[in-house]
């Protein structure tokens, strides 16, 4: 289920453990010495000079994405016969966006290279750790407009025309990780060069290193050699094109290919004696940390709420909102409160009392009250076009009622079904507050998401119909939301719900 107010509150900072000792990380830059372009002597001649663990942070951005696509693809076959395939997409998975916290201009570490898990809360002032920078609002920003792309790259994979395309996403985590580096720093013949080893793999991801020379030379020579061959038999074809029986189109590639090799052998001789491994450590002999803690983080009014003093507009007690969730409870008067923003915005709800039937089935058992986002929904089908009968026994949820949206601690492929189910019957709730009994799960699903998620709840259902949808436009509004809480009782590990 999605954490949406790690911003709202404070950023939760992890680390990973390193797995690789500095002895393995020195065997693991030893071998990086003998390969690629570098001094040949240099595994020899080397002296280490310095050897220290310094965690690097990253900004990392979870999210379940959602998205429904249509359209079509074409291809012509050697008959001339032009085929349209069509396509309906359903994407519903994880996506992950990382960005390093530093200064990556300066450092060219761009992303984590590490998948989630196996990390651990990070113990203030027990690590070496480079301060991250930057504003956490931007980054999550980033991370949202970037998980939006990775899903519309997504569906757009096998649809060359797109016809409909409807993105969403549920935020899960937004967070600051440290990762372990190993930071080696050595000397070859009055030069200073650095080697950067993942402290969890041991990979070498990159640093500077003599070069050889003489392997440089030979192939800077011959690449502006052959270069210049291509380049001059082009121009010479074009100029005398009568002369040579062969596709006019020739001389263009010889010349494209001749300034394709100019241009790979230019890199050689600007680089002059260092190898920069992978172009992506680009400076990383000033890799070292300013001050040796972890980083604090400083904007306290937007990050830690520490200079805001909110209070129940009910009561007036001193409300603060516990972590993970989006809508909790007044401790004193009960009324459900979002304090999400700078301010406390009070949130509608209703207790569903359990039916007749469910009461007599699950006596002496107390139901667990699972909260839904509400809405009162109207979505106007203005086109519609799909390939093939789409006809069905399935009620048409176009048109006016309410839509339900699961926000309690449930994963997404249980509550899914159950908000379908709701949609569909729109169940008559009988509230009931003074004799509720039972436990209330936690809401961690804002109002905004599930709004959202209304909609592709719409989609989805339509997806499912028989054929292939291609066109749908549709006017989708969605207002006077409230949470509901239903009651669900569990029995041998299943859900049984109680109206």
């Amino acid at each position: 289920m999605g954490l949406e107010r790690s911003l709202e509150d404070h950023i939760a900072e992890t680390m990973y453990k390193p797995k690789i000792t500095r002895g393995v990380a020195e065997r693991s830059v030893r071998e990086w010495f003998s390969k690629g372009v570098k001094a040949p002597d240099l595994s020899k001649t080397v002296i280490l000079k310095e050897n220290y663990l310094l965690y690097i942070p990253f900004w990392r951005f979870i999210a379940q994405g959602k998205a429904v696509a249509c359209g079509y693809s074409e291809f012509t076959e050697r008959t001339g016969n032009r085929i349209r395939n069509i396509y309906e997409e359903l994407v519903d998975e994880e996506f992950i966006w990382t960005e390093c916290a530093c200064d990556t201009g300066k450092y060219g570490i761009k992303e984590l290279r590490l998948d989630p898990g196996d990390e651990i809360p990070l113990e203030k002032g027990s690590v070496v750790a480079m301060d991250a920078g930057g504003s956490a609002i931007e980054a999550s920003e980033r991370g949202r407009k970037a998980v939006h792309k990775m899903i519309n790259e997504t569906v757009s994979k096998r649809i060359d025309t797109v016809t409909l395309d409807k993105s969403f996403l549920i935020p899960k985590v937004f967070e600051l990780v440290y990762a372990p580096m190993w930071i080696i720093h050595y000397e070859y013949k009055g030069g200073h060069y650095t080697a950067v080893v993942d402290g969890v793999k041991g990979d070498v991801i990159g640093g500077t290193a003599p070069i050889n020379m003489t392997a440089r030379t030979r192939l800077m020579i011959l690449s502006m050699a052959a270069g210049g061959i291509m380049i001059g038999s082009s121009i010479a074809m074009m100029i005398h094109a009568g002369v040579y029986i062969m596709s006019d189109i020739l001389p263009t590639i010889l010349l494209l290919f001749g300034i394709a090799l100019t241009m790979a052998a230019y890199p050689a001789f600007r680089e002059g004696k260092t190898f920069i491994s992978s172009g992506t450590m680009g400076n990383i002999n000033t890799l070292k940390p300013s001050v040796r803690i972890p980083k604090q983080l400083t904007d306290h009014e937007i990050l830690d709420r520490r200079s805001l003093n909110l209070k129940c507009p009910f009561c007036g007690e001193i409300v603060e909102q516990p972590w993970g969730e989006v809508v909790s409870p007044c401790i004193k008067c009960g009324h459900l409160l979002d304090i999400t923003s700078e301010k406390v915005i009070p949130v509608p709800y209703d207790v569903a009392k359990p039916d007749l039937l469910a009461l007599t089935a699950m006596k002496d058992k107390n139901p667990e009250y699972i909260p839904f986002w509400r809405f009162d929904c109207n979505i106007e089908l203005t086109d519609y076009l799909t390939g093939g009968d789409s006809t069905t026994g399935l009620p048409d949820i176009t048109g006016k009622r309410a839509y339900y949206i699961c926000c309690g601690d449930i994963p997404r492929y249980i509550a899914e079904p159950w908000e379908v189910d709701l949609t569909i019957r729109n169940p008559e709730i009988i509230e009931d507050l003074e004799t509720t009994k039972g436990e209330f799960s936690k809401i961690l699903i804002n109002k905004k998401t599930a709004q959202e998620l209304t909609e592709f709840l719409y989609l989805r259902y339509q997806t499912e119909k028989p054929g292939i949808l291609q066109v749908m436009r549709y006017n989708f509004t969605a207002e006077n939301a409230r949470i509901v809480y239903i009651p669900y009782y569990k029995e041998e590990g299943n859900y049984v719900p109680g109206i």
